[in-house]
């Protein structure tokens, strides 16, 4: 006999029984449904006339307020011929097919099960490959049955790292772990590890893997609020150590206590102990334009070989060159300098300030001085200032700008910036909260606006110091959202490609000007270690390669796509334009 509700037409059903008794759960029956019947897998039932396949399973129903159910609920659902056809005949090609359908949960780790028997070599390099669209539950029954099957392969695995065809740079000390790579010329890396509380610097040629040179520095700034703690700037390799302690009870007004300046050499050129200042904004009415929390300016800038550095109210310049400080600049009205400093056509150099600005002539004397009221959250080549409640002001002029939602009501409401705007050739970005971005000319005219916002890096709770979502290329500009979407446009604002993600980006870059790097976070069911998921675009937004790494900490690329990554105490290389001839072929 054929199943009753499969001859009356019915694909899917469900009844309900009422709560009687607390302690017991109805039994409902199953022959009425699929007759005769045999149990291929948890909750699955095949009717053995017809052999066709039932999901039938048993839930508790009610306001969900309630501690216990009102009722319990069977719900039956006839299987189609494709989702038939792999509990009929399960292999690995049909389980890649059917990877997002649904099933009960514990189907795929019992389907896996029988797969496995017959092909142990396809699942093995699924799990080698990581094959992202299958469900947790069968990468987490690829892990155990790896680990049991090939004991040796996923230790070499696990302690190589993946990708597998990554080359080794050096080994390190059994114990000692990378904090951070970052490379400062085409062919040199430098590498920050500790063991036992010792801080190394190594510089490390590339492909030679030679160490080129080593020092020992104190222990980085690691203590409060995230902020790089070794980079390369303008010929420099700068790094902070130590930290002050800014509050007993705010640990994001901590800062670092030093700065140190290397040459390319390893040669230390400065070490200067720092006086930030920096405090958390009050004022309500501060509040209400600027948003800001917390001020802290860690920020410094190196010009031809100057180093330019706040220090409370004063800019200490030094010479890179003679190693001594070649001027102390008091800031007018005591102002804080920001550390941005640019230098225009005429050599006039120009101070950005946390309210301000001013400029000095080659005698280091204060020629052009404006402070606002408030803190802009950017100040752009043309003076234009830029306030969190979208409200630019221009010091050229004096007037002030401003961009409003306007509801259905008529209510206008000033929008909201979601991260600093970022300039263009010929333009300027603004990202707005309310998923609006504008593309504005430089006499910030709207060019045209778009659907699209960056992650919200400027809200209420933000600490002063911030990740920047957006990416200017030569080309284009990449706008990422956490959790949300990767988009990349021209600088007319037309769509490159809009990708959607459900994580948050860690960090977006270019090496080389032209292409693209996102790093995501990643947890991945494959591995029970710490891991990023990283993706590389080209200038047209076409993903040329979607890895799995280890990371984020020892995670850098080469100004000619060489990325170097960290896995416990060794350190890979792998060249992303090979990878990516790979990934391409294979897709």
């Amino acid at each position: 006999m054929a199943c009753l509700f499969c001859q009356k037409g019915f694909n899917t059903f469900s009844r309900l029984e009422p709560i009687h008794d607390l302690n017991q759960t109805p039994e409902f029956t199953i022959h009425d449904i699929v007759g005769e019947s045999r149990n291929p897998y948890r909750e699955i039932y095949e009717c053995s006339d017809c052999h066709h396949f039932w999901w039938i399973r048993v839930k508790g129903t009610g306001d969900p307020r309630s501690t216990y159910p009102e009722y319990y609920e069977q719900t039956a659902e006839l299987f189609d011929d494709q989702r038939s056809e792999l509990i009929q005949n399960p292999t690995v090609a049909q389980l890649l097919q059917h990877s997002e359908s649904k099933f009960p949960y514990t189907f795929f780790p019992e389907i896996l099960e029988t797969i496995s028997k017959r092909e142990p070599e396809t699942l093995k390099r699924i799990f080698l490959d990581r094959v992202p669209n299958l469900p947790s539950s069968a990468k987490q029954w690829l892990r155990k049955w790896f680990q049991k099957q090939f004991p040796k392969d996923y230790d070499e695995e696990k302690e190589r790292g993946f990708p597998s065809h990554a080359s080794l740079v050096i080994p390190l000390a059994n114990n000692e772990l990378v904090l951070v790579t970052e490379w400062v010329a085409i062919n040199q890396c430098v590498v920050l590890s500790e063991i036992d509380d010792l801080y190394t610097l190594t510089a490390i040629k590339l492909p030679e893997n030679k160490v080129l040179w080593k020092q020992t520095v104190n222990r980085p700034f690691l203590e409060g609020i995230s902020i790089p703690y070794l980079f390369y700037q303008s010929g420099y390799l700068c790094y902070f150590q130590g930290f002050q302690n800014g509050s007993e009870y705010f640990s994001q007004l901590n800062r670092p206590n030093e700065l140190l300046v290397f040459d390319l050499q390893g040669n230390l050129l400065l070490s200067i102990p720092l006086s930030f200042r920096c405090y958390e904004i009050l004022s309500t009415e501060e509040r209400d334009v600027s948003e800001n929390r917390v001020i802290q300016n860690f920020q410094f800038s190196i010009l031809s070989d100057t180093l330019y550095l706040p220090h409370t109210n004063e800019v200490h310049v030094y010479d890179l060159i003679t190693k001594k400080i070649l001027q102390k600049i008091k800031t007018p009205n005591g102002e804080i300098f920001s550390g941005k400093v640019f230098q225009t056509e005429s050599g006039v150099i120009l101070f950005h300030t946390l309210k301000g600005v001013f400029a000095v002539n080659e005698n280091w004397e204060i020629v052009f001085q404006y402070q606002s009221k408030y803190h802009p959250v950017m100040i752009d080549s043309n003076l234009n200032f830029y306030y969190y409640y979208s409200i630019i002001e221009s010091i050229q002029t004096g007037e002030q700008k401003r961009f409003y939602q306007e509801k259905d009501s008529d209510i206008k409401l000033l929008f909201e910036l979601a991260s600093p705007p970022v300039m263009f050739p010929e333009g300027i970005l603004i990202p707005f909260v309310w998923d609006k971005s504008f593309l504005l000319n430089q006499n910030l005219e709207l060019i045209k606006e778009l659907d699209i916002t960056s992650s919200d890096t400027l809200g209420p709770h933000s600490f002063g110091t911030n990740k920047v979502p957006i990416l200017v290329s030569d080309e284009n500009i990449t706008i990422t959202n956490d959790f949300d979407s990767i988009a990349m446009i021209d600088f007319l604002g037309n769509q490159l490609c809009i990708l959607p993600i459900q994580s948050e980006v860690l960090n977006v870059f270019s090496f080389d000007g032209k292409h693209t790097v996102v790093i995501l976070t990643c947890f991945d069911e494959y591995s029970e270690e710490n891991q990023v998921e990283f993706i590389f675009l080209d200038h047209k937004g076409k993903i040329l390669l979607k890895k799995i790494l280890p990371g984020p900490e020892g995670l850098s690329v080469s100004f000619d796509g060489i990325l170097i990554f960290a896995q416990k105490n060794q350190i890979y290389s792998l060249d992303l334009f090979v990878e990516s001839d790979l990934y391409l072929k294979n897709l």
